[in-house]
Parts: C-alpha cells; sequence; structure tokens
C-alpha cells in the first residue's frame, strides 16, 4: 500500500505523532522545517518529545521556543548564516534547560543511525577518544563501542515523491537517507513535488514501505533553500540570510522569541499561509537567488585590515602543507576556516596544483560562488564535482585515512592543541562539535583562530576535539607550529607595526607561553593579488 498524501504538514503531524514519540530531524542540505513548524504549532503546551538531530539552528529553534523537546541528541546547537555562533536559547543545556542534551559528534552520531538502520545493537567508532565527550573516558584504546541510534519517526524533506511514495533526493545527502531509515515506525516527509512516476535516472532515496505519509509542501525547507534539480522542473531556492538574521536577533530575548513564534509559527495556519507571510516578491527573490549572488562593491586597494592578514596567514600556511606534505584534500570547518581554505585553493590553482575542498555534509570538490561565503549553501551546490553525504566525507576521506587537511576554528585552543567549541568558561553552553571531533580525531589539522587572552588559553575549558592531531594554529599576527617536543612555538611573524617585538605580541594577545621559534620567518604583508582574490570571495566583509 502506498503512503497516504495528506493535505498539509499539520495533518501529518496530527495524524502520527504523540507525546513521547522519538522525533528524527533528518538533514540532507536542507531541512524539513515546515514540518517542525508544525510540530511546534500543534503540540505546543500539549506534549513533549524525545528530539535527534545532527544541528539544532535555523528552523528547529520553533521546536525550543514552543517547548515541546524533552530530550535532545545532538551535535551543534546555535546559528550557522551569516556566520557560525552561539545562540541564547542554548545557553543552559548543559545544565538541564530547558532541557536535557546528550553531544556527539557529526560522524559518530551518523555511525550511531546507520548502525539503527541496519538493525545492529551498537556501532564502532574512532572518534571521541581524548575529548570530553568520549562516553568511556576510563578505557583505553582508539575506539568505542557507542549504542545504535533508532528513533520512532523520522521527518523530512525531499526534493520529490512518485505516486507509489518513494522518496527522492537530490545534490549532498548529509545524513538524510541513513537518518530516515533508522525510524522504526517510518518516515513523515513533505515534498516539493509529487510526481506520477520516478524523476528520470534517479536512484530511490527512501523507499514507500518506510513512508508512512507525505504532504506536497512547496518551499519546506526554507528559512533554509533547496538544491536545483532541472530534470524534475524544479529551480531550487537560496537560503534566506535576511530571515535567519532576523531569527538569530529575535532569540536574544524570551519577548522578541515570542513575537517571533507568534508571528511565524503560532498565528499561521499551514505552508500556504506561511508563503503568504514571507510575500510574493521575497518567495521569487529568493528563486532567483540560485542564479546569482548578491552583488556589492569590493574595495580595490588600501592596507589590509588585521581579519584579512588573519585569512591570508591562514591560506599560507594551508597552501604550505598542501606543498610539503602532498595533501589532496582541505577539509574546511565552518568559520574563517573554510575561507582560507577557499583563498588557500585558488592560491594552488594559479600555480597548478589542484585541491579538493569538501564539506561535512557532502560537498565534494567546490569553490564558492562569489559574494557568497556561506560554507552549505545551494548556490555551492552547483560547482562541486560530485555531491555525496556526510559518511563519504567525514567517513571515507576523513576516518578513512585519505591524504585530508583538516582546516578548523576555534572558540578556545590551548598548547596542547586542545579544541573548546562546547563550554563557556562558567560552564554555558558555546556550539558544540559539528564534525570538528571527527576531524582533529583523524587527520593533521591548522587551526584558524583569532588571538585573545580568552581565547589561546594554557588549558581549554572543555575538550571538544583532542588536540594530538593538530600541527599549526594561526593568529592574525603568526602562526604557532608544533615541534618535535610537541610544543607550539611561533614560527611565522608578520608584524603590525615595525620594530614590534613577536615574544611581547604573544604575551600580550594571547594566554601562551611566549615561545618564539629560532628560525623565525618573517611574512610579508599580503599582496594585492591575495586581496583582490579574497575580497572577491568575501565581497561583503563577513570574514574580513
Amino acid at each position: 500500500m502506498s503512503p497516504a498524501i495528506a493535505a498539509s504538514a499539520d495533518e501529518l503531524c496530527e495524524r502520527h505523532l504523540r507525546s513521547g514519540t522519538h522525533l528524527h530531524v533528518a538533514s540532507t542540505m536542507s531541512r524539513p522545517n515546515a514540518l517542525v513548524r508544525a510540530v511546534a504549532r500543534n503540540f505546543a503546551g500539549r506534549a513533549r518529545f524525545t528530539v535527534s538531530a545532527n544541528a539544532f539552528h535555523a528552523g528547529m529553534h520553533s521546536l525550543v521556543m514552543a517547548g515541546v523537546v524533552e530530550r535532545a541528541i545532538t551535535c551543534f546547537a546555535g546559528d550557522t548564516a551569516p556566520v557560525s555562533r552561539p545562540n541564547g536559547l542554548y545557553r543552559d543545556i548543559t545544565r538541564g534547560r530547558p532541557f536535557a542534551v546528550e553531544e556527539w559528534s557529526l560522524l559518530s552520531f551518523l555511525q550511531r543511525l546507520i548502525a539503527g538502520a541496519t538493525g545492529a545493537p551498537f556501532a564502532i567508532t574512532t572518534s571521541l577518544v581524548g575529548s570530553d565527550l568520549d562516553p568511556a573516558p576510563e578505557r583505553d584504546g582508539s575506539a568505542r563501542r557507542i549504542p545504535a541510534l533508532r528513533p520512532d519517526v523520522t521527518l523530512v524533506h525531499a526534493h520529490c515523491a512518485d505516486a507509489r511514495g518513494n522518496l527522492y533526493f537530490s545534490g549532498p545527502v548529509g545524513e538524510g537517507t541513513w537518518g530516515a531509515m533508522a525510524a522504526r515506525r517510518g518516515v513523515l516527509a513533505t515534498v516539493e513535488q509529487v510526481r506520477a512516476t520516478a524523476p528520470p535516472h534517479a536512484k530511490c532515496s527512501v523507499p514507500a514501505d518506510r513512508v508512512l505519509g507525505i504532504a506536497e509542501c512547496p518551499m519546506g525547507a526554507h528559512p533554509q533553500g533547496m538544491a536545483a534539480w532541472p530534470e524534475i522542473g524544479f529551480g531550487g531556492y537560496v537560503d534566506d540570510y535576511p530571515f535567519l538574521e532576523e531569527l538569530a536577533a529575535a532569540c536574544r530575548a524570551p519577548q522578541t522569541a515570542r513575537s517571533w513564534f507568534g508571528k511565524w509559527v503560532k498565528d499561521i495556519d499551514d505552508q500556504r499561509g506561511y508563503l503568504d507571510e514571507l510575500g510574493a516578491g521575497r518567495v521569487a527573490g529568493l528563486i532567483s537567488g540560485l542564479r546569482a549572488a548578491p552583488s556589492a562593491a569590493v574595495r580595490p586597494g588600501g592596507r589590509a585590515s588585521e581579519r584579512e592578514r588573519h585569512v591570508v596567514l591562514a591560506a599560507r600556511r594551508i597552501a604550505r602543507e598542501v606543498r610539503d606534505n602532498g595533501y589532496r584534500t582541505l577539509l574546511a570547518g565552518i568559520g574563517v576556516s573554510h575561507v582560507a581554505c577557499w583563498l588557500a585553493a585558488r592560491m594552488l590553482k594559479s600555480e597548478e596544483i589542484e585541491v579538493e575542498v569538501v564539506n561535512e555534509l557532502g560537498m565534494i570538490g567546490f569553490l564558492p560562488h562569489p559574494g557568497d561565503t556561506f560554507l552549505f549553501s545551494q548556490r555551492h551546490v552547483a560547482r562541486c564535482r560530485a555531491a555525496a553525504g556526510t559518511l563519504e566525507v567525514l567517513g571515507q576521506l576523513v576516518a578513512g585515512g585519505a591524504r585530508t587537511l583538516g582546516v578548523l576554528s576555534a572558540a578556545q585552543v590551548d598548547q596542547d592543541g586542545q579544541i573548546n567549541t562546547s563550554r563557556t568558561p562558567s560552564g554555558g553552553f558555546l556550539v558544540g562539535s559539528g564534525g570538528a571531533n571527527d576531524v582533529a580525531s583523524h587527520v593533521r589539522s591548522v587551526v584558524v583562530a583569532a588571538a585573545a587572552p580568552d581565547r589561546y588559553v594554557p588549558s581549554v575549558d572543555f575538550v571538544t576535539s583532542p588536540g594530538r592531531n593538530v600541527s599549526c594554529v594561526v593568529a592574525e599576527f603568526g602562526g604557532f607550529e608544533r615541534g618535535a617536543d610537541g610544543a607550539f612555538r611561533l614560527s611565522s611573524w608578520l608584524p603590525a607595526e615595525p620594530g614590534a617585538d613577536p615574544r611581547a605580541c604573544v604575551r600580550d594577545r594571547t594566554g601562551w607561553k611566549p615561545v618564539v621559534a629560532d628560525d623565525l620567518v618573517v611574512e610579508e604583508p599580503p599582496s594585492g593579488r591575495e586581496l583582490a582574490v579574497l575580497r572577491a570571495i568575501d565581497v561583503h566583509g563577513t570574514y574580513r
């Protein structure tokens, strides 16, 4: 029997969900945000759920505002666009407010879903070991046994369904297929379109016998975007950055969060009403936005800002690692790190050295669409050499031992190379691991972090990612390289002004011991060409 076609996402929720259900929110390059809003709207004040998702951001905030999350299983909670940063809704989740949280890395989370989907009682992971995310820190060894993750119902948003109820994804798939197949009862799906037949040359992503119900829901991923699929006549749409910024701002105070929830969730009848509230002009702009990023004037010359110096120094270091060690792939972590990766790849290409930039959701071999600095932008999908998933990137290219260099950002980094992106000094929550722990656990890594005494610390407040594979840390004034004795020394130096003392700079701008290498390399200021390429990548100055 084919799954029933419902009139709306709200109908799917009312028909199939009840309090106490373990909901999984599957993530491809898009999320089932219309379904998430329907859960928040229909169950606020009358139901609580365990919710698993690889990240709580964007539309997931509405579940928190609705008070329907009793317990969360996740890898990240915060905001990702226009930049990765904490969100006040999650400030106290480490203390069980407004819900309890179970934290994982992106790959270990996916490995639990794969175990659930394949009927295994547990998975084996080589992530987590040596970090404060380790479920068995008292044990020796290089691997951990972690329990299978089997939600009751998984929510997905797919490009399309055929008349029999099979679901089809296009573009990078993140963990979406595994998350869907791990569900005990099955999948609730919204789709951009229901077709009479399967898309041409497409493989089924989720078979109909795993699908409980479907609702056709145009722009069901908004405020996130959806990659184009020309073969089915679907043009796609981009992430709504102004909407995401407004949402992040609304989360800063309870009264503004309540107002936002009322306008965009509680007082909306269904997806049609939601699109009406967005307005036809805004919707049309999001659909046409895949073809061109917003333009902005690029500053043609002038002295480099300190942030530009930072990105250029990091890109030079990445390029040097590629030349010296033969890396073929750069794993770009979100933040200034991914912009430095893009710049390094452009610099290397001019030397006829090809290197592929990848990200944790499954983009392989991509460079940014000009003017769009969001790492997971739908605009970049068409520029990928291949569209894969989290398993292929973090599982094969990273944990599998390929020639991959990790490039990561950090809220804190200490003199053992350990990274914290999880806790504030007072024990509050930052954003979590995402895929950072998986990268630092398996491959040589460069950390790109702005200098500050509370960022470069003697010992991090929480070990999100172990430091054993961190080879270099790059600040605005130079790079710290790990020596044969395991200690970091300032090995490259770009003075802000003539006569500046490197030891004094390290002492004043970090909390690290001011140790300088005997063979300190003095860097040249950013060249006009380096700045021109960087400013063409980041025309709005988001990271520079």
